[in-house]
């Protein structure tokens, strides 16, 4: 079975490297590449060739909505999470409007991330409780 492949976006890089570092503890998954803003997202999106991407809503100069939406566009198979410290609906709403299969949010995602991952991978849709 081949690995998921991961592309995290976050502009904060412990939260990145903790978050790499977690996910591949789970045999399954492959973190391919970090991003620190959504024009990096975009400017990796080839090479990565990622399954999924655990997309920050709050990114410098491109959010995550914006970027959510670019990627889709150029890359439509691409199943992307939305991660952000907040819960509020607007920010869930904003990035399903994007096009984001789900939203976990950042104090959960120790124990939400990867059953996230392999949710939208499966083609289902994965929102976490506080959203």
């Amino acid at each position: 079975m081949n690995k998921i492949r991961i592309l995290l976006a976050d502009d904060n890089e412990m939260m990145r490297n903790a978050l790499a570092l977690f996910l591949e503890t789970d045999a399954d998954v492959d973190v391919v590449a970090q991003a620190v803003d959504g024009h990096d997202v975009l400017a990796q999106l080839d090479a990565a060739c990622p399954d999924v991407i655990c997309m920050d809503v709050n990114m410098g100069t491109l959010n995550g909505m914006e970027t959510t939406r670019q990627v889709l566009m150029l890359q439509p198979r691409v199943r992307i999470i939305g991660l952000s410290a907040h819960a509020d609906r607007t920010f869930v709403a904003a990035m399903v409007e994007a096009g984001a299969v789900g939203y976990v949010v950042k104090g959960n995602a120790g124990l939400e991330l990867l059953a996230a991952i392999h949710a939208v991978h499966q083609g289902r849709t994965f929102f976490s409780a506080q959203s």
